[in-house]
């Protein structure tokens, strides 16, 4: 083989080579372009009521899978916290079972110990909630596209610790989530799980509080979304979805997308929705 040949092999190998990395580094990946037609994605949501409060038309649960024309199968309840709660010496009994800490541990485990008549007779007080927890203990989580998890603005309104000197407290928010989040992505390690901003949120409209009190609930929001994104950051197939770099909730204009202070209106939905929708597409 003669030198030109040689030379012209190498090149073309080279071109080759800088093709690869300009599609893996530098030219944009493609994005799913909602609504889908076609190759629906599943998608399972476990929270508190951002995704499942009725107030305005549509939930935002019912918002999103009109953006996105998924198949969406909402299991969040409402009143609920990530953590487990420890009143002083007194466990809360049924908050913990419908919370985060407990329904992670039952989807993996299979473990249905919060599918019980006790359940079942709280669902005046969570509506659904024994429904909900029956689906999430009979679904195949591997045979899911996503899961949006979205839980904190309960557990900052009681004052639950963002974390402590144990990664995996459960009575804390953070070790709450990732001990959660944990064995759901060791589980399902194709499932794609999304963790959702804790949404800003004001209990004045509601005259249950002062400004104070939102102050410092605001601090426990931000602390706890710093906890999530590293959180999201030890595990290959878990996200932070960052409400705030598409658009900004906060004290100067809650009242534009929130029905209540803590609720979002119909606007504010569609907004989050159609956020949640780009962040997916990016994702997938």
């Amino acid at each position: 083989m003669d030198k030109k040949k040689i030379v012209f092999i190498v090149a073309a190998a080279a071109f080759t080579v800088v093709l690869a990395l300009l599609a893996i580094f530098v030219l944009p990946k493609k994005k799913y372009t909602f609504p889908l037609d076609t190759n629906k994605l599943d998608i399972v949501i476990v929270g508190d009521s951002l995704f499942c409060n009725g107030s305005g038309e549509k939930t935002l649960a019912e918002t999103l899978t009109e953006v996105t024309g998924c198949e969406m199968q909402n299991c969040s309840i409402g009143g609920t916290c990530a953590s487990n709660i420890n009143n002083g010496n007194e466990i809360d009994f049924y908050a913990n079972m419908l919370g985060f800490y407990n329904i992670s541990n039952m989807m993996c485990t299979g473990n249905n110990a919060s599918v019980s008549d006790d359940v079942r007779d709280l669902s005046a007080t969570f509506p659904d909630a024994y429904a909900k927890l029956v689906f999430l203990l009979g679904t195949d989580l591997s045979k899911e596209d996503i899961l949006i998890v979205n839980y904190g603005v309960n557990d900052a309104s009681i004052r639950i610790p963002a974390k402590s000197e144990d990664p995996y407290d459960e009575y804390t928010y953070a070790g709450a989530m990732r001990r959660g989040i944990k064995s759901l992505s060791e589980k399902y390690p194709d499932l794609k799980i999304v963790v959702g901003e804790v949404t800003y949120s004001s209990l004045v409209l509601l005259g249950e509080s002062d400004s104070y009190f939102d102050e410092v609930t605001e601090e426990y929001r931000t602390e706890y979304n710093e906890e999530l994104k590293k959180i999201a950051s030890e595990f290959d197939n878990v996200y932070y979805f960052d409400l705030s770099s598409y658009v900004v909730i906060d004290k100067d204009n809650f009242n534009q997308y929130m029905a209540d202070g803590i609720h979002l209106n119909d606007e504010g939905k569609k907004v989050y929705a159609e956020s949640l929708a780009e962040f997916i597409g990016e994702i997938r």
